[in-house]
């Protein structure tokens, strides 16, 4: 059974099981999947070595795992394993990216802030917020990509051994891939609202777990926990 993270000398430590490393590298791994799905480049690469993520054949919870896909068959609408708009072209005006139609993509990349709510506001105003918004992606997209997927890399790799032992740059790594797997799952679970979250947290029990959603909602809230006592943790190496 997973034990917190905890401030040590040695540094930020954490006991897990190895069935709990497994999930949490297979979650880790998915999330990198899922942020190279729709760029230019061998979207398949990230995932050719995968070890000790394969279930049993016919093994529901891990069909569930893998690919953290949506909750219902058929696939992410919108999302194509092809290049991105504008790929291998010369941009005659302003370059411009859509957001990703993906929900949990889109959580995971969200629109820069520009101007004022871009709720307020006339049609024109809300067309004029939503270019510059593609403009800005189109600029800054891929660096966040990058610098999510080397989180996530890390944090695969802090988990081969046990006790997990982070130095604090690595906790604040992992937390921040944490975080994004936290934010796949949300999606996925359609949390929107505290009575969402509220709902999903009542989900405690891996043995009356029968359905999609129930095994997300213990994934969600395994990895939630989990993030919380790296926070709490790291909050004790904060300076008076």
């Amino acid at each position: 059974m997973a034990r917190a993270f905890k401030s040590t000398p040695k540094g930020f430590v954490a006991d897990l099981e190895r069935a709990e490393r497994r999930l949490l590298r297979t979650l880790f791994q998915d999330v990198i999947q899922l942020l190279d799905r729709d760029r230019p480049g061998n979207p398949a690469a990230v995932m050719a070595d995968r070890p000790d993520t394969e279930g049993p054949d016919g093994d529901a919870f891990w069909d569930i795992v893998a690919g953290l896909g949506p909750l219902r068959d058929g696939g992410l609408p919108g999302v194509s394993d092809g290049a991105g708009p504008g790929a291998g072209t010369v941009p005659t005006a302003a370059p411009y990216r859509p957001a990703p139609e993906d929900p949990a993509l889109a959580r995971l990349l969200p629109d820069g802030v520009v101007g004022d709510d871009r709720d307020d506001g006339d049609e024109g105003d809300s067309g004029a917020a939503d270019r510059a918004a593609g403009e800005i992606r189109a600029l800054t997209e891929d660096a966040v990509r990058r610098s999510k997927t080397q989180d996530l890399q890390r944090a695969v790799a802090a988990l081969q051994a046990n006790p997990v032992v982070l130095t604090e740059p690595e906790a604040v790594s992992f937390s921040r891939a944490l975080n994004d797997v936290r934010l796949v799952l949300s999606s996925r679970l359609g949390i929107e609202t505290e009575e969402d979250a509220e709902r999903v947290h009542e989900v405690d029990d891996w043995s009356e777990a029968t359905d999609v959603e129930s095994y997300m909602a213990l994934l969600y809230n395994f990895t939630t926990w989990l993030l919380e006592t790296l926070m709490v943790a790291l909050s004790t190496r904060l300076p008076d």
